[in-house]
């Protein structure tokens, strides 16, 4: 017996083995799959999977389909093909939803085949289904199945072949290709030849472009994934924006809208479909300085606490009925505030203001419009601001964790961080501490709400470090019960700057989502709004040991046991094979042919109504500037956390002054813009150290120098191993081809120039190379416009925008190609909205109507 056919004689055995030993990993992260980009996509962005690209797989009697499936919530359609089966006489069976129906029907050559699983898309939103297709080749019949329940069997109606090929979703193979595809997640995709497992793909990559069998090795080819272990573990951001005035937000959970109140427009971000809308005001609101709003009982409230005055927000006319005088200043900054359903109350608790921390409970009725003051029994509650509240589902009860303040109130008197958990019952008006958090090794405060899912008696919130001015928020997981919490997903960047800046947690129940939103205020006259979306729940960045449980230790024996008596086995058939003969024999060693199949980084356009751009993730190491700053190293895995602001920093000045001329910078440029001030000798310490950290991360990208060439720094890659969406740019704006206005459009898609890091001295480089990339596509488009496809135009417009978002020409184009795929609204809302930009910034109305745009 030789050793392939040893393997292949064991294999179910080796399997087996396979999976004991993954149990351990996989009960620790649930959160794996592929999601398929498919409606509001365009076509060629959409997600198809290819189970056997290379050779068909062949089969004489029986075989078997299995796959876990879940659909993404709300969605407009769900209509499209969830898998497609082709024989090599070009014959379907094909899984496909019928909108019209409400059901899965499986259709076997050209005829439904009179199977079909009766559901509506609910079923299918936040739980995964294993379906099953059993074709009996003998007998010639279908039988599918869900959940290990047999739904119904039908006859083949057509002479089936024996060599076939599998695709889920976006199918390019075909001759007849399939675009139309349900929004919808894909894992653990099955094959049993005779009842025998001959493959098994988990679809638990996190990056890349190919699947792995578990069994075989074989591989799947997948174009535009979103891998679920990745999303689930890093956030995404959904919008950027700045507003007039001191803009504050508030959250309807019911119909996923973020509202954030600006002074002469209300914003509402839809979760659900991921747009960003806004409606200009009657009249300009005052907005004073550390104004809230909060949603309940289906009203948007804004007010100042100081003031006692509540304004009522009318959505129809768009108007407050209350204006607030602008000037005034709020003693209760960053105070914690909530809309109580059992009793119709807005609640305000704690603050800062003038020097001194408050514990105090403020209570506006919106029945009888009255303020009090309440006097709270119970547990001490330490005077504090930047601490999150969340409730339970009627707001009888609300749980704040952490701040920062002192015992007596006065901030001269030893202001710390606090770490404690407590309970306010709104009914019993009463304070109760339920424990301490351990003091962290570097201090952190927490943002202002926070998620409290009282089923699993856990919450989840965000913290930074108020240490610093360029933190970084990071998601946590914690306890109602026990003192303990465990960081989730990576971090977000956080420009803190005390009152001026403040961050929000929601959740969207229906879209199985976290919002997190982000305000800054340089100035009293404008907020820069950030938003970012997470799949719930979120996943660990990194895969941790989970706790040990004797279950999962026997495995590991049992695997040992497994594993000692497989190498027994073999040793015996190996020893047998290696005995000599009595010819004699050579062994020729030859170099192994090494293939470089590693795919280029690319990205795919996600939603065409908000030009957002989604990467596609890139198995090689990979820098990302355009957009939000991400590195990949050489394993695929995102380091972007590992860079510290400093750090990042130094890494970015080295980088782009050493893009795309090499021209380097002096260690005193350096000194100066990273250390002013400074003694030479200690700025000299300083940025020695940090090369040493630099360069510890940047071996884990490798392919680089970081070198002094002619007095001056210069940091280099090998653009053959990694790469640089802005070197790949560089490389390509002397386009000579319509693949190079594709790869164009790609690189630029995914944004401006860092667009979420801010330095002084960036501001050069990025205005630099926003009018180089709007010069470059409107040329494009006055040259070659009227041969183009109008979602070519909108996807080039939606570039320009990424760096000039008062572009007059890249609005011009856009309206215009929305008008041609009729969709006359979109275009009227772009215009509306640019007029008003226009006005904001240039304090002069913009001089062309709409229709004069589309016609001139």
């Amino acid at each position: 017996m030789t050793y392939i056919s040893l393997l292949r004689k064991y294999r179910c055995f080796l399997y087996t083995m396979v999976l004991l030993l993954m149990a351990y990993s996989l009960y620790a992260q649930e959160k794996y799959g592929v999601e398929f980009a498919s409606k509001g996509i365009d076509p060629e962005y959409r997600t198809g999977v290819n189970f056997f690209p290379e050779k068909p797989l062949t089969v004489t009697h029986n075989f078997s389909l299995a796959f876990d499936l879940s659909l993404m919530p709300d969605a407009g359609s769900y209509f499209g093909y969830v898998f497609r089966l082709t024989d090599e006489k070009g014959q379907h069976i094909d899984l496909v939803f019928n909108m019209r129906t409400s059901s899965f029907d499986l259709i076997g050559g050209n005829a439904y085949s009179g199977i079909s699983i009766k559901t509506t898309p609910r079923t299918f939103f936040h739980n995964w289904h294993n379906i099953r297709l059993d074709i009996n080749d003998k007998q010639r019949t279908f039988i599918l199945s869900m959940n290990g329940k047999q739904i119904s069997k039908a006859s083949i109606t057509f002479p089936a072949g024996h060599e076939w090929r599998l695709s889920f979703g976006a199918n390019r193979y075909d001759e007849a290709k399939i675009l139309d595809l349900p929004p919808m997640r894909l894992r653990d995709v099955k094959i049993y030849i005779d009842d025998e497992l001959t493959h098994h793909w988990p679809l638990d990559e996190d990056s890349g472009a190919i699947a792995r069998d578990l069994i075989d090795g074989a591989t799947a080819t997948i174009e535009n994934p979103i891998w679920l272990a990745y999303t689930c573990r890093n956030w995404q951001q959904s919008a950027d924006f700045v507003t007039l005035g001191n803009a504050s937000v508030a959250f309807d959970g019911e119909q996923g809208i973020v509202y954030i109140g600006g002074r002469d427009s209300m914003y509402y971000y839809n979760c659900a479909k991921n747009i960003l809308g806004a409606d200009r005001l009657e009249e300009a609101q005052g907005l004073p300085a550390g104004n809230m709003t909060v949603f309940g009982g289906k009203q948007l409230y804004n007010f100042l606490p100081d003031l006692k005055k509540v304004s009522t927000y009318d959505g129809e006319h768009h108007a407050w009925d209350l204006n607030a005088d602008k000037d005034s200043v709020t003693r209760f900054w960053h105070a914690n505030k909530y809309y109580a359903p059992f009793d119709s109350a807005i609640y305000v608790i704690g603050g800062y203001g003038y020097y001194h921390f408050t514990n105090q409970v403020q209570r506006y009725s919106t029945t009888s419009h009255t303020w009090d003051n309440l006097d709270i029994e119970g547990d001490s509650f330490t005077p504090r601001y930047m601490s999150a509240l969340g409730t339970t589902p009627d707001g009888d009860s609300a749980f704040i964790i952490g701040g920062y303040g002192s015992v007596s109130g006065d901030q001269l008197l030893n202001p710390h961080n606090l770490y404690d958990l407590l309970l306010f019952d709104a009914k019993a008006r009463t304070f109760k501490k339920i424990y301490q958090l351990p003091v962290p090794e570097k201090p952190f405060v927490f943002g202002s709400s926070m998620v409290v899912d009282t089923k699993s008696q856990s919450y989840y919130a965000l913290t930074f470090g108020n240490d610093r001015m360029q933190s970084s928020l990071q998601l946590i997981k914690g306890s109602l019960l026990r003192p303990e919490y465990t960081k989730l997903a990576g971090e977000i960047p956080f420009r803190y700057f005390d009152i001026r800046s403040g961050v929000e947690l929601f959740y969207y129940a229906k879209g199985q989502k976290l919002i997190a939103v982000v305000r800054y205020t340089p100035e009293n006259h404008v907020t820069q709004i950030r938003i970012y979306s997470i799949p719930f729940p979120p996943a660990l960045l990194t895969t941790s040991p989970a706790p040990s449980h004797p279950f999962r230790i026997w495995l590991w024996v049992i695997a040992g046991v497994c594993l000692a008596a497989f190498l027994l086995v073999r040793s015996k058939y190996f020893f047998q094979a290696s005995q000599p003969s009595e010819a004699p024999y050579t062994i020729n060693v030859s170099a192994p042919v090494i293939s470089d199949t590693r795919p280029s980084m690319t990205v795919a356009i996600s939603r065409q109504e908000t030009g957002q751009i989604l990467p596609a993730h890139s198995s090689r190491p990979s820098i990302l500037l355009l957009g939000q700053f991400t590195i990949l190293d050489k394993e695929g895995t995102n380091i972007s956390k590992l860079f510290s602001p400093l750090v990042k920093e130094l890494f970015l000045l080295l980088l782009l002054h050493s893009l795309p001329d090499k021209k380097g910078i002096t260690s005193e440029k350096i000194n100066e813009t990273l250390w002013p001030g400074r003694a030479a000798k200690d700025a000299k310490n300083n940025r020695s150290v940090n090369i040493v950290k630099l360069k510890a991360i940047l071996d884990r990208v490798g392919y680089y120098t970081l070198e002094k060439e002619e007095g001056k720094w210069v940091l280099h890659f090998d653009n053959e191993y990694v790469d640089i969406d802005l070197q790949q740019y560089f490389g390509m704006s002397d386009y000579k081809s319509d693949s190079d206005i594709r790869q164009l459009i790609n690189i630029t898609g995914r944004g401006g120039l860092l667009s979420e890091t801010e330095y002084s001295w960036l501001d050069k480089f990025k205005s630099d190379l926003a009018a180089e990339v709007t010069l470059l596509f409107i040329n494009y488009l006055n040259q070659w416009a009227a041969g183009s496809s109008a979602e070519r135009i909108i996807a080039i417009t939606n570039c320009i925008l990424n760096f000039d978002p008062l572009s007059e020409e890249a609005v011009m184009f856009k309206c215009r190609a929305l008008v041609t795929l009729r969709q006359h609204a979109a275009a009227r809302a772009i215009y509306n909205n640019f007029v008003r930009e226009y006005k904001d910034i240039y304090g002069e109305m913009f001089r062309k109507e709409y229709q004069e745009l589309l016609v001139d």
